[in-house]
């Protein structure tokens, strides 16, 4: 629900601190003079009394290394000490997004501010995991912002077709992805930022940020969430359009809609036949004569029936360490496949 702040320019450093106040609440003679000022004005004047605020569209806390228990020694003694990891929230408006880090002892720090038009999606990306042979290429200027904003960083791409990162510690933009499609929501792990478009998701490396997978068949959920997905530490979960039966995993939901062997076997007969039928569709165009035993209905049906239909329910978890890079197949890359529920 949207709800009102106090309108901020824009910083991409931040720096802004807010101290925390009591709560109070006002009496009832205290709620009839505010009344009687800020109403009564406006009906002789006939103007409204503006004030500078602004609508906050969405809010939600975030994970990320500055309150990650594990990277920071001084949270583990937490009970000892009195030390606790701050909370990092962030705010979207309906013309950009700020982020706040705020202690146990309520100082809101404001980290990042930034306001070029609404922001649909944002994350704080975690400091990646690399061996050896890989290095980190945006080292210097982590921690790392993904945001999907209305406009992107070029100004010609279409609303929502590009993941921007900032850097928290300078400030800029270090890195702009674009897409032919819409955004729909990012994710993030220290292996891999996920941004999920409609039907599809594209993997890309938390090092590089140069593509690693990407998945075609996702099922095109109705909403509120277009494309809904799981990403773990290492497993990502996804809505699959179909089930494929060869590779599908024991548990799940089943019943009367479910074939059976036998079911199976005379459904993979019916194809057969309808296979042979377009061969003698083929013969027909060629020589101008149907072949004994064929319909046009029998043509006009496999005609109609050539799409498998789309299958809500479908889940699929593969492994992003060892998933191949390119698309992804089922055959190739899944670990689970199964129907989570009926109809």
């Amino acid at each position: 629900m949207a709800t009102d702040s106090p309108r901020r320019p824009s910083r991409c450093t931040g720096g802004v601190v807010v101290r925390p106040q009591a709560v109070t609440e006002q009496s009832y003679m205290e709620s009839v003079v505010t009344f009687l000022q800020d109403v009564v004005p406006q009906a002789y004047s006939g103007t409204p009394v503006t004030e500078e605020k602004e609508k906050i569209v969405w809010v939600r806390f975030e994970n990320a290394d500055l309150n990650d228990t594990s990277r920071n020694l001084e949270f583990h003694e937490i009970h000892s000490t009195g030390n606790e990891p701050p909370l990092l929230i962030m705010i979207g408006y309906s013309d950009g997004m700020q982020v706040w880090s705020i202690p146990i002892s309520g100082e809101a720090q404001e980290l990042f501010s930034v306001r070029h038009g609404p922001i649909r999606a944002a994350r704080i990306l975690p400091a990646p995991q690399f061996g050896a042979q890989k290095c980190d290429n945006f080292a210097e200027k982590r921690p790392l912002l993904g945001v999907c904003k209305s406009t992107g960083s070029s100004g010609t791409s279409p609303p929502y077709c590009c993941v921007d990162l900032y850097s928290l510690r300078t400030g800029e933009m270090v890195k702009s992805i674009q897409f032919k499609t819409p955004i729909y929501d990012l994710h993030c792990n220290k292996r891999i930022l996920v941004v999920v478009l409609q039907e599809k998701i594209a993997a890309f490396d938390s090092c590089t940020f140069t593509k690693k997978f990407f998945v075609t068949s996702c099922y095109p959920c109705p909403g509120p969430n277009m494309n809904p997905i799981a990403l773990g530490s290492r497993w990502l979960a996804y809505a699959e359009n179909k089930l494929i039966r060869c590779y599908r995993s024991r548990g799940g939901a089943c019943g009367d809609n479910i074939q059976s062997y036998t079911a199976t076997v005379i459904s993979a007969a019916k194809t057969l036949k309808t296979g042979l039928t377009m061969v003698g569709k083929v013969v027909t165009q060629l020589t101008g004569t149907l072949p004994s035993g064929v319909t046009e209905d029998d043509v006009a049906i496999h005609s109609n029936s050539r799409r498998s239909p789309l299958v809500p329910g479908i889940i699929t978890v593969i492994d992003t360490e060892t998933v191949g890079e390119g698309q992804v197949r089922t055959s190739d890359a899944c670990n689970v496949h199964f129907l989570q529920r009926m109809g």
